[in-house]
């Protein structure tokens, strides 16, 4: 779990018997866009999703969340609410601790603070890579890079090949095109190899391929 990398066992213990655990059905919310940022979940297991939306109520996802990963600390804004929505996508277990439980743990433990610094430049990282994707890379690079990134997150092993489990549509959400364009990619790659799909999953078949499929286009795209 990236919040305890090189915590001492002491620091571990004492912040694991100060949170409470919480369980989520699939389609539960662990908190909601606006509301107040007034507790840090820890997941244990299961899969969330972290979903923004525009004015309009248009919505994206930004990443899917797999288990160790804290969810609540960083979602927030300089007004204390949430900036965004966490969705449980199947059944989740969670360890949870409230906002000034937390903070105060941050101020006694300077390695934990250290470790939430070090997961907000990764994640500062991976929406510049995504960024840097949108403006620059074709279609069919954006999303051989998103799914390389997904399954390195969220993927799966199954009958000894790599999979990813997710929507079409979320695919296509997280790598800004149409769910047409991500299936047309799909079935193109199917044909050739690379990947096998099935309702709501991509299986990995070609690894080096699909890395082959990631270069960037030198092209700007318009």
């Amino acid at each position: 779990m990236k919040l305890f990398r090189d915590v001492p066992d002491s620091i571990c213990r004492e912040m694991l018997g100060s949170a409470r655990p919480r369980d989520f059905k699939r389609g539960d919310f662990l908190f909601l866009a606006g509301a107040a940022a007034s507790e840090v979940f820890l997941l244990t297991s299961g899969r969330v999703r972290i979903i923004q939306a525009n004015e309009n109520g248009e919505e994206v996802m930004l990443r899917i969340d797999p288990p160790g990963e804290l969810i609540g600390s960083l979602e927030k804004n300089l007004q204390g609410t949430r900036n965004s929505t966490a969705e449980a996508i199947e059944e989740s277990k969670t360890l949870l601790w409230d906002a000034q439980t937390f903070e105060t743990a941050l101020n006694r433990f300077p390695i934990l603070e250290r470790n939430l610094q070090q997961i907000l430049e990764q994640r500062i990282c991976e929406l510049g890579q995504r960024f840097c994707e949108v403006a620059t890379a074709k279609a069919s690079s954006r999303l051989a890079c998103e799914l390389v990134r997904l399954l390195k997150q969220i993927g799966r092993k199954r009958n000894g090949q790599s999979e990813v489990k997710i929507p079409h549509e979320w695919v296509a959400e997280m790598a800004a095109m149409s769910q047409f364009t991500v299936s047309r990619f799909l079935a193109k790659w199917e044909r050739q190899g690379v990947v096998s799909v099935r309702r709501g999953t991509v299986t990995i078949r070609n690894y080096d391929g699909l890395r082959r499929l990631c270069q960037p286009s030198r092209q700007p795209v318009i």
